[in-house]
C-alpha cells in the first residue's frame, strides 16, 4: 500500500466541526432541488465537492438535456473540499525527477502539466462565471529548516531545468527564486531556516464557495442536487433480477440509475468495497488564528510546508487572519471521524507550534483562535488519483483519491472523466497520465 494506513470505511459523520470557510452556510448548504427523491436518473454522482459539482457540470455541458442527481450525505460541500486549507497551486515540482524515474518522462510531464492546467483553467472558470471566493494570485513559499530535504530539492530544480532546456514546449516549471539561508530568516523570518523556494502561479480562495458555486451553476443547467442524503449501498441492478443500471439505496428511498459516479474520495470504500484496498482515510486537523500585529502577513503570500518534523503549513489568509496550520503528519490516521476537536492539537498549533518555527521575536502575541476544525481525506496506495469506469461493473464511475491536493487536480481530472464517459479516452489519453486511470488497478489485485 505504499505506507498507506489500512483501510478503514464508512459514512461521513453527521455532526463534522464547522471549517474556517463555512462559519456562514451557504444559500445551497441544505438545498433539495425537489421535496421528493426522484425514481430514476440517467446519472446519479456521490459527493458534492469540487470533483463531484465539476463532474456534473461538465456533463450536463456535454448532454445538456442528461438527468443528473448529487447525493450528497451531509451540507454541501461539507467534506474535504469544504474543509481544506484554502490554496491552489499546482504542488508536485520537489516530485518530478521521482515522477520520470518511477514511471516516464512523458508521464511526468503530462502530470506537471494537468496540474498546472487544472490551476489555470479551474481560476479561469471562476472569474469567467464570477464566483465569489476571495480569489487572489500569490506566490508559493516553502521554507527548509533541514538542509538535506533542501539540498533534494535544489537537485530536483537542476533536472527540470536541464529538461526545459532540451525541451523548449515541456511544462516544465520555470518560474522560481531560490533564497539563502541568510534571506529565508531575514525576509521570511524563519530564525532556522536553510533556504526556501518560491514560485509563481499560486491562488488562495475560499474552497466551500468554489465548490457551492460550481454547484449553483450546474442546478442552473439543471442538476437535481439532494443534500442531507446519505448514499448507504449501490446495487448493480443485474443481480437484483431487475434489468441493466444501478440500485442507490438512500436513507429517504431508492433511485435507479444507469450510471453511477463515485465523486466522494475518502469514504468511496464504503460503497465499492474492491476500492477500500486502494484507497486510506486521514484525518487533518487545522486550526485558523487572527493576526494581532500583521506582521507575517506583510509576506502575502501562501506558505509551506515548513519542512522538519513536523511538517507545516501557514497560510496568509487575509490581512486580519494571519494563519491557518495543518499537520501534516496525521495525528488520527485511518480515520473517518471530523466531528470532534482535540483541545491539545489546537494548544500545539495556537501556541507552541508558531514560536518553535517563528520565534517570538516574530510571532509575537499569539492571535485569538477563530474556528478548529478536522477533514478527511483520500489517499491511494500509490499517491495517484483513481479515475475512470471501475473494472467488470458496467456503468459505475470513480473519480477519486486525490491525497490532499484536490484544488490542483479535481477540475481536470472531472474534465477526464466525463470525455471518457463520451466516448473520446483517446483523445484524453493524449493529456492524462496512464497511472492516473483505474486500470493500473488490475495490475495490483483489484
Amino acid at each position: 500500500m505504499g505506507g498507506a494506513t489500512a483501510p478503514l470505511t464508512g459514512l461521513p459523520h453527521t455532526n463534522p466541526a464547522k471549517s474556517y470557510w463555512q462559519r456562514n452556510p451557504h444559500r445551497i448548504a441544505d438545498l433539495r432541488s425537489t421535496d421528493s427523491l426522484p425514481k430514476s436518473s440517467k446519472y446519479i454522482i456521490i459527493g458534492s465537492g469540487i470533483t463531484g459539482g465539476s463532474i456534473a457540470y461538465k456533463l450536463l455541458v456535454h448532454e445538456p438535456a442528461a438527468s443528473i442527481v448529487l447525493l450528497e450525505a451531509r451540507q454541501a460541500a461539507s467534506g474535504a473540499t469544504g474543509r481544506n486549507g484554502g490554496h491552489c497551486r499546482p504542488g508536485d515540482y520537489d516530485k518530478f525527477s521521482a515522477h520520470v524515474e518511477r514511471f516516464s518522462l512523458e508521464d511526468a510531464l503530462r502530470m506537471e502539466k494537468l496540474e498546472a492546467d487544472n490551476v489555470k483553467l479551474l481560476t479561469k472558470f471562476i472569474k469567467e462565471h464570477g464566483i465569489e471566493c476571495d480569489l487572489n494570485e500569490v506566490e508559493i513559499v516553502e521554507m527548509f529548516t533541514d538542509e538535506k530535504p533542501f539540498k533534494y530539492v535544489l537537485g530536483v530544480l537542476e533536472a527540470r531545468k536541464k529538461v526545459a532546456e532540451m525541451r523548449k514546449e515541456a511544462p516544465v516549471l520555470r518560474e522560481y527564486r531560490i533564497w539563502s539561508a541568510e534571506e529565508t530568516k531575514k525576509e521570511l523570518l524563519i530564525p532556522s531556516g536553510v533556504g526556501a523556494v518560491s514560485l509563481v502561479g499560486g491562488y488562495q480562495l475560499q474552497p466551500y464557495l468554489v465548490a457551492c458555486g460550481i454547484l449553483e451553476l450546474a442546478i442552473e443547467k439543471g442538476l437535481n442536487l439532494q443534500t442531507n442524503t446519505p448514499v448507504t449501498k449501490i446495487l448493480k441492478l443485474s443481480e437484483d433480477n431487475e434489468g441493466n443500471g444501478w440500485k442507490v439505496h438512500t436513507d429517504r428511498g431508492d433511485v435507479f440509475a444507469e450510471k453511477v459516479i463515485l465523486a466522494r474520495n475518502a469514504y468511496s470504500g464504503a460503497l465499492y468495497p474492491d476500492l477500500a484496498e486502494f484507497i486510506s482515510n486521514q484525518r487533518n486537523d487545522k486550526c485558523a488564528s487572527s493576526d494581532q500585529d500583521q506582521r507575517l502577513s506583510i509576506l502575502g503570500s501562501s506558505q509551506g510546508p515548513v519542512s522538519g518534523k513536523p511538517q507545516i503549513l501557514l497560510i496568509i489568509i487575509n490581512k486580519d487572519t494571519r494563519a491557518l496550520w495543518e499537520k501534516a503528519i496525521y495525528l488520527r490516521a485511518s480515520s473517518i471521524e471530523d466531528s470532534s476537536i482535540v483541545p491539545e492539537i489546537t494548544e500545539y498549533f495556537a501556541h507552541k507550534l508558531p514560536k518553535r518555527f517563528y520565534g517570538r521575536e516574530n510571532w509575537r502575541e499569539d492571535g485569538e483562535i477563530i474556528q478548529e476544525w478536522s477533514g478527511i481525506m483520500g489517499y491511494t496506495f500509490d499517491r495517484r488519483p483513481i479515475i475512470g469506469e471501475a473494472p467488470g461493473q458496467n456503468g459505475l464511475w470513480v473519480c477519486v483519491g486525490f491525497n490532499g491536493h484536490g484544488m490542483a487536480l479535481t477540475f481536470q481530472s472531472a474534465e477526464a472523466l466525463v470525455q471518457i464517459l463520451d466516448g473520446k479516452e483517446k483523445e484524453v489519453d493524449k493529456w492524462l497520465s496512464s497511472c492516473y486511470k483505474i486500470q493500473r488497478l488490475l495490475e495490483s489485485g483489484l
